[in-house]
């Protein structure tokens, strides 16, 4: 099962963008399938250099002294001091942290996770002041008795011009009131903006570190080409007991080519491994001639035999592969 390397970088960044290590795993490429490789160890200077040398210098382009790019390193080192995997992808996206150059490793249209922007409060709707009480309409006064010569008068009434009648005032009080909720409702109308509902702005979720598939590795003689930190490299791999070069090759091989032409000075690391059972020193042996082998067929591409080097690995039996992966060349670029 692929590692999910966001498990040991949140060890340190608990909040660490998904997506830039998803970056720098694309970076480190072919390099974390191999247990050794995809490790760093800080008490080995050679590989503290190439962390240096590759890693600061060329991918994030620090043109900072060697003593201060060391220091930086050997300040992760503490940092993971306890830590005995010290996972080389943990390891770079300190190294970019520290230097502020995490969005290297986003795709393009890709931004960096900032903290969501306030929501401006909505402003209250502006106090509707209290409508007047409608006038309180005083009480009629009481008909006058009429004298006695004449029949007595109805009512509330006095002639046209006297005291209302009680029927009309029963009929405008309600219609002052209708009034009055009218130019209330069609004041809120025209004064008070329209507010629509408040929409929450949350960041869309960063997606998780995609794991890299295995590469297929061929059961015989066969060739895989790839990349590790951001250089090509190509693995070649064997039939058991033969050093005989895979047709594939040239194929495979083109942007190694491509890399060596347009980069004055590259030199190419060419080391041999075998499977480990049988003869110890007969399996070395067949591991330096299919070195050999694969340095003859790059010199055969066109590249400089003087910028190839035959680089013997610590183990030229990799236990940590199966078998079949064991019975393999290893051109790098260095």
């Amino acid at each position: 099962m692929a590692e999910d390397w966001s498990i040991d970088v949140k060890k340190y960044v608990p909040g660490a963008d998904d997506r830039v290590i998803a970056g720098i795993v694309r970076y480190c490429g072919i390099a974390l399938y191999k247990r050794d490789s995809s490790l760093v160890s800080f008490t080995d200077p050679i590989e503290t250099g190439r962390v240096r040398e590759n890693f600061l210098k060329k991918k994030l382009a620090l043109t900072d002294p060697d003593e201060a790019l060391d220091a930086a390193i050997a300040a992760v080192g503490q940092r993971m001091a306890g830590d005995p995997t010290r996972n080389r992808v943990t390891i770079y996206y300190l190294l970019a942290e520290h230097y502020g150059m995490l969005g290297m490793f986003l795709r393009p249209g890709e931004a960096a996770l900032e903290a969501a922007p306030a929501i401006p409060a909505v402003a209250a709707a502006p106090v509707i002041p209290a409508v007047a009480a409608a006038p309180v309409i005083p009480e009629l006064a009481a008909a006058p008795v009429m004298a006695a010569a004449g029949p007595p008068a109805a009512a509330g009434r006095r002639g046209p011009m006297g005291a209302v009648p009680v029927g009309a005032a029963a009929v405008l009080l309600p219609v002052l009131l209708l009034l009055g909720i009218g130019a209330l409702v069609l004041w809120i109308v025209t004064r008070v903006p329209a507010v629509g509902p408040a929409v929450a702005m949350v960041p869309a979720a960063a997606p998780v570190a995609a794991a890299m598939p295995a590469p297929v590795i061929p059961a015989g003689a066969g060739v895989i080409a790839a990349e590790t930190e951001g250089k090509p490299m190509v693995s070649v791999y064997f039939d058991t007991a033969s050093a005989e070069v895979t047709p594939d090759f040239a194929a495979a091989a083109a942007p190694v080519k491509a890399w060596v032409d347009t980069h004055p000075g590259a030199r190419l690391a060419v080391s041999g491994y075998n499977d480990p059972r049988g003869d110890a020193a007969l399996n070395a042996e067949l591991s330096k001639n299919r070195a050999s082998n694969v340095a003859a067929a790059l010199a055969a591409l066109g590249i400089d035999a003087g910028a190839i080097d035959l680089v013997k690995p610590a183990e030229t039996s990799d236990s940590a592969s199966d078998l079949a992966g064991a019975r393999r060349v290893e051109v790098t670029v260095e």
